[in-house]
Formats: C-alpha cells, structure tokens, sequence
C-alpha cells in the first residue's frame, strides 16, 4: 500500500497565494514593526485591518473553524501546512487569524463556552480586536505542561 503525502492540488493553490502574499505585503510589516502583538497602537490596526480583508477574500481566515465560527473548516492538517508558511512572518499568523494561543483558545471557547462567554471573549477573538492567553503552574513542572503529572482519586 502507498502513502501519497501530497497536498491536495485546491488547496496547494491557495498556499501558493499564500507564500506570495505573506512575502510581498506581510514579511515587510516584521522591519516596519517588530511587535504586530500591540493592539493599542492604532498603526498598527490600520495595517492589519486591509490585510486580513485580502486573507478573508482568499476564504483562509482561521482555516482551523469550520463555518459556523468563520472560517472555512479545512482542520489541523492543513492549519499545519499553512504555518510551514506563516512561519516566516511574526505578523502572518495574525493577518490569517490563526496565532497561537488564540487558535486553540478559540476551539476551546466555541466547544464548551457558555453563551455569555462566547459574546465576550470569542467573537472579539475572531474578529481579531482581543488576544488571549493562558497561564499554568503545578508544583511538579513549574510552567512545563510536558512535566505535570497527574492522578484521579475516587472520593
């Protein structure tokens, strides 16, 4: 039995669109501004805003969501094709609405939100117009999630 690990041919013309856009109108942005996290600085939302238009367009904004949350639905694998891509740019990951850690952030709000939460806190984060975060700390590992350790108990 083979294993074809190609990428589909549709979708390797958008990643083609991608390289070329993420090259030309994103790469420059890293030299201009270093720091695309700032989302006070209204220059920098004015840059941001035309470019995720253009993403939008191309129907790969947040391409990890399936429609119902705005993006297209096309899963993790190609999420993981597009950053091999995105990878070259701190600002392309927030001009194509997946940066972590509000991807994962963003799956976990849509899953098991309540409504009020999805209100507040997940439409401003597709809309782009909030960053999330996420903190942790065990005894055992300190902030190292691959040295925390666990165990139930039947109480």
């Amino acid at each position: 039995m083979a294993w074809d690990f190609g990428t589909d041919p549709e979708y390797q013309k958008k990643l083609d669109w991608v390289a070329e856009f993420v090259r030309t109108e994103v790469e420059p942005l890293d030299l201009i501004y270093p720091n695309p996290y700032d989302r006070t600085n209204p220059e920098i939302r004015a840059l941001m805003k035309p470019l995720q238009e253009k993403v939008k367009e191309q129907q790969l904004w947040a391409c990890h969501l399936g429609p119902e949350l705005g993006g297209p639905g096309y899963g993790q694998l190609k999420l993981a094709l597009l950053n091999e891509v995105l990878g070259t740019s701190q600002w392309a990951p927030l001009v194509f609405g997946c940066q972590a850690p509000d991807s994962g952030n963003a799956e976990i709000l849509a899953h098991f939100g309540t409504p009020e939460q999805k209100a507040k806190y997940l439409q401003p984060l597709l809309d782009g117009e909030i960053g999330s975060c996420y903190v942790m700390t065990e005894p055992t590992g300190g902030s190292d999630p691959t040295a925390f350790v666990t165990r139930a108990v039947r109480d």
